[in-house]
């Protein structure tokens, strides 16, 4: 009996230590280095506000590569009152610090939680694998945050997301509702953003005079052209996405979500067949197609609407 006590208050004190040091990041000291030098050799200015490639989901880096301690800081300037992350080293060793709302260093709590410590680690890899810096955990290095695609998709859109966050103004990034009253060329310019480098391939230009009802476009992506008409379809954006979605095949594809408990109807952000193949892999293509339906090319016949048999 004795024996099993002491095993069982072992065991207690082991899951205490456990608890009570936290995840271990994936960021390293190595890689807070590595940038603490790439600011200072890049950059004149002691305050460096750095924008992320990835402008279009806001956040931004700001830090002063000669302060000691040495404090990166990652917020968001689309929302200036918003969630506020610091990364740093303490007693040798890698730190973040998280709030919802702005909150100065000293006071904003450590994390914790394993799940918002990967996204953590992902904001800044996105950041330092954009410098070209070595990748101090080899091949080893994972994209944990919101710019590998399908780990931000499987984690925010199929596994509801991060513990006690709200989602919602960082679906609206990802997701474009149909419901939108921005001009329809403001949908395409959100598709090229999404194409990331690609987008340089990504082109269009809106004809005719008299606003979005008398305007076409012509698309372009690489050699791949299409002609688009939107004024008179019953869902303008869905059509467009349709047409857009013939050219960037196969190398992207743009699909139709649904959530009806986040009430989100609209489109998906373009994911490569490799990004879609590593979902079904994961949830099944039933799964897949149930929350992130394929949108395809309509034409107008005789007998009413079919889809054309190129993608």
């Amino acid at each position: 009996m004795r024996k099993t006590k002491d095993t069982i208050a072992e065991a207690a004190a082991i899951i205490a230590r456990a608890g009570a040091s936290g995840p271990t990041p994936a960021t390293t000291p190595e890689m807070i280095g590595h940038y603490r030098r790439h600011l200072r050799l890049n950059h004149m200015r002691k305050g460096v506000l750095l924008m992320s490639p990835f402008i279009p989901l806001g956040p931004h880096l700001t830090a002063d590569p000669d302060a000691d301690p040495f404090i990166i800081r990652l917020s968001s300037t689309l929302r200036p009152a918003g969630a506020t992350a610091y990364l740093t080293l303490r007693d040798g060793a890698v730190e973040w610090r998280y709030a919802r709302t702005w909150m100065r260093y000293a006071r904003c709590p450590i994390v914790r939680d394993p799940l918002l410590m990967q996204w953590l680690d992902g904001l800044f890899a996105a950041f330092y694998l954009e410098a070209d810096l070595p990748a101090s955990l080899d091949d080893d290095l994972e994209m944990l945050g919101p710019w590998d695609r399908v780990r931000w998709v499987r984690t925010n859109l199929f596994e509801g997301g991060r513990p006690g966050e709200t989602l919602t103004e960082e679906i609206d990034m990802w997701v474009y509702g149909l419901n939108s009253t921005e001009p329809l060329n403001q949908f395409l310019a959100w598709v090229s953003e999404g194409l990331d480098e690609d987008g340089r391939q990504f082109r269009y230009t809106a004809h005719g005079e008299g606003g979005e009802s008398a305007r076409f476009y012509l698309l372009r992506y690489g050699k791949r052209r299409a002609m688009a008409f939107p004024a008179g379809q019953p869902e303008p954006l869905l059509y467009l996405a349709g047409i857009a979605n013939s050219i960037l095949q196969p190398d992207y594809e743009l699909r139709r979500y649904r959530n009806k408990k986040l009430g989100k109807d609209g489109i998906l952000m373009p994911l490569a067949p490799q990004d879609w193949e590593a979902l079904a892999s994961a949830y099944g293509p039933m799964a897949v197609e149930a929350r992130f339906s394929p949108i395809h090319r309509h034409t107008e016949t005789a007998n009413g609407r079919r889809r054309t048999m190129d993608p």
